[in-house]
């Protein structure tokens, strides 16, 4: 086999997604849970690499008796958009990704790979850009991904009806910027995608699936690229690193910074304000917002966006509770402790109490 271009850039695309997907899994740092998702994820995109090539211009002739499992291979991708939706809602602590109703999002896949294999049996010959299978697939899989991008959109937006207030709050963390670039690269790959099919019906050329997928390794490559670039130059984009290991506090420093932040949030109840930030509140209580995020990290366990929600949904509770507040809303209850959307709170509120705000409110005051 010839090693052309695209071959070379093939290899090497495999290569660093399999790196890349190596390193989530085996990080222990930051959100494990999402770093196993997220490692699933990438070795799924070099499956569809691997397929991209062996039906492209440069190995076809290599792969002709492989078409019935490398077509299998291709219905990984009706894995890609699930995950990178159960991904989103885990990062953002909106769903336990270990919820049984959640597998419902997998059964395309379970019934495209049954359907292939019953399909199969009928077939003693099948090449893959040959089949009007390969027509129907592709549609099915193009709408089934736009559908989960939609999905992980809506879960990353305000329900604010200001259009700015949307990119704000996509915008307030760091961490909110690392699913931004997944899921522009995201977007970026199903254009790809739409493009070559497109390409490929209108000239009714069914061989030019083998240039067109090529293409696949190409945008594959500056995909994960982008992503190794991010984590070399700002790793804290994705999770928060142990960078406070060689700057130890003082323990009389940290036993006052912790006191006049646990008073600061008792007494002026900070996170009540759905715009507030780390260097807002480092600002209010007079201490470097370095220095509260490693007391935060350091005494609680938790990142800043746990840290306020924490004291949000305790808020919530205290409300909740109260009999003199029964004539109060979800809704309106939600908003004054903080939150800007309903899913948002009856999920976080779920998570932490085992109950919905109702069920909590009914057996708090009956």
């Amino acid at each position: 086999m010839t090693l052309s271009f695209f071959t070379i850039l093939t290899i090497i695309s495999l290569f660093m997604t399999t790196i890349l997907a190596l390193f989530f899994f085996i990080n222990k740092r930051g959100f494990i849970r999402e770093n196993k998702i997220l490692a699933i994820l990438l070795m799924i995109f070099n499956l569809q690499i691997f397929y991209s090539f062996a039906t492209s211009s440069f190995a076809w002739q290599y792969f002709m008796d492989w078409h019935k499992p490398l077509f299998l291979v291709r219905q990984t991708s009706f894995l890609i958009g699930p995950l990178f939706y159960l991904y989103v809602i885990s990062f953002l602590k909106k769903k336990d990704v270990y919820d049984y109703r959640l597998f419902v999002h997998f059964l395309p896949f379970t019934v495209a790979v049954i359907s292939l294999l019953f399909y199969y049996r009928m077939l003693n010959r099948f090449i893959i850009w040959e089949s009007i299978a390969d027509l129907n697939d592709t549609i099915l899989i193009l709408a089934h991904n736009l559908i989960y991008i939609i999905l992980s959109l809506l879960s990353m937006k305000s329900t604010t009806i200001n259009p700015v207030g949307f990119y704000k709050s996509i915008l307030i963390s760091a961490h909110n910027r690392w699913l931004q670039i997944l899921l522009v690269g995201f977007i970026i790959i199903w254009m790809v995608n739409l493009n070559s099919f497109a390409i490929i019906m209108i000239v009714r050329r069914p061989g030019w699936c083998a240039y067109t997928a090529s293409i696949y390794a190409l945008t594959a490559f500056i995909f994960i690229n982008t992503i190794m670039f991010f984590l070399l130059l700002k790793p804290d984009v994705y999770y928060i690193i142990a960078k406070y290991k060689n700057t130890k506090l003082a323990e009389p420093d940290k036993s006052e910074y912790l006191r006049k932040l646990n008073s600061y949030m008792e007494t002026h109840k900070p996170f009540l304000n759905p715009e507030i930030t780390l260097e807002s509140l480092a600002n209010d209580i007079s201490v470097n917002p370095r220095i509260l995020s490693q007391l935060i990290n350091e005494t609680f366990k938790k990142n800043f966006k746990s840290f306020i929600l924490e004291y949000r949904i305790r808020e919530s509770m205290r409300i909740l509770a109260d009999s003199k507040h029964r004539n109060l809303t979800i809704l309106e209850i939600l908003y004054q402790v903080g939150f800007n959307s309903k899913s948002a709170f009856n999920n976080q509120f779920k998570l932490f109490t085992k109950l919905t705000p109702i069920e909590y409110r009914s057996k708090a005051i009956g």
